[in-house]
């Protein structure tokens, strides 16, 4: 018996005739005109998304090394109105390009979109400059004063500006607390006393403030509290020794054991 007649029919149920034809694409066709559209739109958009994800990462790297230098202040040295002036003058400048480019961007556009594209950027550009305060003995400013330095006006053109959300500014104070701390233990190394007390004073205030905020309905926020907490109490056993043992506390190697790492305790990485 032989089954080739049965194969060729059923690989070929069109029985040998002419393949079926096809009807041409009518390109005028609202619904195939609407889904181009759309994918230009989000081509687009994550386009868009992908070049601000870049410079919010040249905000991240240029805003570590800001907090590095912050740290080679030394009394001993006398350069602390030198590497002040060169924060400062660092700072403008990611202010006037950096944030520029994000807010020409998103100029005329839904921002909250895009926050988490430069988020890690503005939070870690929010702990260089406050802690550029806290080493040059000013107040901390309120968020609203970053937002209007992030605001840009060009001639025959609307302003534009870089948003700044309240939350994104106070997860990048708690991440400042932590280099305060290291800035406490530095001090104690150094020989610094009233630098010690003064950065324990500090982040003891902040931590209350930051406890009467109560539930902020926010899970980094309340990861973030925890480490500061945990900063608070490095900082405070660093005084405590320097009551104790007084200045010898220095040579007791306080630097080793107060910044070895918690294995509960969530360790900013911009530092190390």
């Amino acid at each position: 018996m032989s089954f080739g007649g049965n194969n060729r029919r059923r690989n070929n149920p069109g029985g040998g005739g002419k393949p079926p034809t096809v009807d041409p694409i009518d390109e005028s066709n609202p619904v195939l005109v609407s889904f181009r559209q759309y994918a230009r739109e989000l081509d687009d958009k994550h386009d868009r998304y992908e070049r601000i994800v870049k410079i919010g990462r040249d905000i991240t790297i240029e805003s570590k090394r800001l907090i590095f230098l912050l740290h080679t202040i030394d009394p001993k040295k006398n350069n602390r109105e030198k590497v002040l002036e060169e924060s400062q003058q660092r700072l403008d400048k990611i202010c006037q390009t950096s944030f520029s480019k994000i807010a020409k961007e998103l100029e005329g556009r839904d921002q909250y979109q895009y926050t988490r594209a430069f988020s890690a950027g503005l939070q870690e550009f929010v702990e260089a400059l406050t802690f550029y305060q806290y080493m040059s003995g000013k107040d901390l400013t309120d968020w609203t004063v970053l937002q209007e330095s992030l605001k840009y006006k060009e001639e025959d053109s609307p302003e534009i500006q870089c948003l700044v959300q309240p939350i994104e500014y106070m997860l990048g104070i708690t991440d400042m607390t932590g280099e305060v701390m290291r800035n406490c233990v530095n001090s104690l190394g150094s020989g610094d006393v009233d630098t010690c007390f003064e950065s324990r004073s500090f982040l003891q205030t902040l931590l209350t403030g930051f406890l009467g905020l109560g539930q902020t309905h926010n899970r980094e926020m309340s990861r973030k509290i925890n480490t500061m907490r945990q900063s608070v109490l490095k900082a405070e056993a660093v005084c405590y020794n320097l009551r104790v043992r007084g200045k010898e506390a220095a040579k007791w190697g306080a630097e080793e054991k107060f910044m070895e790492k918690d294995a509960n305790a969530d360790i900013d990485e911009g530092f190390f």
